[in-house]
């Protein structure tokens, strides 16, 4: 792996984050390294696990954009049903 390519997963996996989060409106805790963790798992589990590839032509390092996307809303709103809005304050983690 290449400083390039880290540097293409670290990107994609920051938009995919971001683009989650706003998709379910909750924020991971962490900021923008959790927005980071989020879109790269989120696109681990839906390139990797389920198979989902959605528009394999829109891709950025070999990741598909539109499935990590939505693989990262996913995973935003499983870890937002499983810790719950109590666990980071009476506001939860939205962050606007």
């Amino acid at each position: 792996m290449t400083l390039t390519h880290l540097l293409v997963l670290l990107l994609v996996g920051a938009l995919a984050g971001l683009i989650g989060e706003r998709l379910v409106s909750r924020g991971m805790p962490g900021g923008v390294v959790g927005a980071i963790v989020a879109g790269l798992v989120g696109a681990w589990l839906m390139v990797d696990i389920l198979h989902l590839v959605l528009a394999p032509k829109l891709s950025l390092g070999g990741i598909p954009i539109i499935s990590a996307i939505l693989g990262a809303a996913i995973v935003v709103l499983l870890f937002s049903l499983v810790a719950g809005r109590g666990a980071f304050g009476t506001r939860g983690w939205r962050r606007f």
